[in-house]
């Protein structure tokens, strides 16, 4: 049996290798990975064309958005403004069997007279309201939705392979402004595996 396997990836090796561009073609098609999938599906439907960096991840794919589209500075109420981002997220969502982590990231939040003690307060309090408006209003079965917060413990990193709206990479070659800026972001992670409570 191993001497069969052997053969047919030495077969696949030689096809994929040969000069015929086509079985190429096919070949990259057909194994082509889901998060680039999920890349492409998420690229073409988002509306903005700055602050937002896709990262594909082990887990699947993260779409990473600029949270000063979403909320005020020191505020957890959704902006009236960012409800065409979700409604374009939650029709993805009815068309993809995926669940889907809503993670807020914020940090230097001007919390006066506010409710909230930190920033990791308030960044569940956003990440809980993206889901609750998800839930109600986008009617997304809520056990594919996870609501949470990060504050200021995960910060955005250049190290990983990353692409803007346009597809150029912002990995490590990212400026530091590109970096400080996704310091505060809510990030989609659209998983690649079923996830339980």
């Amino acid at each position: 049996m191993k001497f069969l396997y052997t053969i047919f990836l030495i077969f696949i090796m030689i096809f994929c290798t040969g000069s015929s561009n086509s079985a190429k073609n096919f070949l990259c098609i057909s194994f082509q990975p889901k998060t680039d999938k999920l890349e492409n599906i998420f690229k073409a439907a988002l509306p903005l064309n700055d602050g937002i960096v896709f990262t594909k991840v082990p887990r699947g794919l993260i779409v990473s958005i600029d949270e000063r589209y979403f909320f005020s500075d020191g505020e957890a109420r959704i902006k009236e403004s960012s409800l065409c981002i979700l409604n374009r997220i939650i029709v993805l969502l009815h068309e993809l069997s995926n669940y889907c982590v809503v993670e807020n990231h914020t940090e230097n939040n001007d919390l006066s007279g506010t409710n909230y003690n930190n920033d990791c307060e308030i960044s569940l309090a956003r990440s809980t309201n993206i889901v609750q408006y998800m839930i109600k209003y986008g009617k997304v079965p809520p056990d594919r939705l996870f609501a949470l917060g990060y504050g200021q413990y995960m910060p955005f990193r250049g190290n990983v392979k990353s692409y803007d709206k346009s597809g150029v990479t912002t990995g490590m070659a990212a400026s530091n402004d590109i970096k400080n800026k996704m310091n505060k972001r809510i990030d989609f992670v659209i998983l690649e595996y079923e996830a339980k409570r």
